[in-house]
């Protein structure tokens, strides 16, 4: 019989990221803004989201439905204007020793400026060293192939097996997805890394 893992503790986190910063989502963050963001043609082509435009009201209840234990909902703001420019999702396997996240830059000035990895940072230092999990993964569609390289340069490694396709919410077509994972070791190398160091030492001087 395999041991019992223990439900773990609601969090409230806020964590520093240079010119960002990330913290745990609240009920009062739901915006139209952040409703029209899921419908943006850019986010559902990358992320396959539904074209169909949403409510604050559907923000508030996707909010609501996680119970910020297993599942987490993060906001990333800009630091000075606190401005909400995306948002971060992870859900935690503790008897698996792993978990699955996925973001989104909603606003298109900040996507490709750093948003992303600065918050995956200290985002993934609490995911290894706070919760001890093995491995991070991710899904990312085959024809996002920015997205991919992006994270192979930073180290994730791309599982050569496909993933199970998805049916696109645009037109019912197949798509291919793959999955990529990183793990601790991985990870502890990469920050240790000449790029690892520098998009530190970069952000840590936008910090200040």
């Amino acid at each position: 019989m395999p041991p019992k893992v223990e439900r773990l503790a609601k969090q409230q986190l806020w964590f520093p990221a240079g010119r960002y910063f990330l913290r745990t989502i609240k009920r009062d963050d739901a915006s139209q803004r952040w409703a029209d963001w899921l419908s943006d043609p850019w986010t559902v082509h990358v992320l396959n989201t539904s074209p169909r435009a949403m409510t604050k009201s559907e923000i508030t209840d996707y909010i609501k439905s996680f119970d910020q234990r297993e599942r987490l909902l993060l906001g990333i703001f800009e630091r000075g204007s606190r401005a909400h420019v995306g948002f971060i999702r992870l859900d935690i396997n503790a008897a698996a020793s792993e978990a699955l996240v996925s973001a989104v830059i909603g606003e298109k000035e900040h996507r490709n400026a750093g948003a992303t990895v600065n918050t995956f940072i200290p985002l993934l230092k609490f995911v290894f060293d706070e919760l001890k999990l093995g491995r991070i993964r991710a899904f990312v569609l085959e024809r996002n192939q920015t997205t991919i390289q992006y994270l192979s340069k930073l180290g994730w490694t791309l599982e050569p097996e496909l993933a199970n396709p998805v049916r696109s919410h645009t037109d019912g077509s197949l798509l291919v997805l793959r999955r990529m994972t990183w793990d601790r070791p991985g990870f502890q190398a990469w920050l240790k890394s000449p790029i690892g160091q520098r998009i530190v030492n970069r952000m840590e001087a936008a910090g200040r």
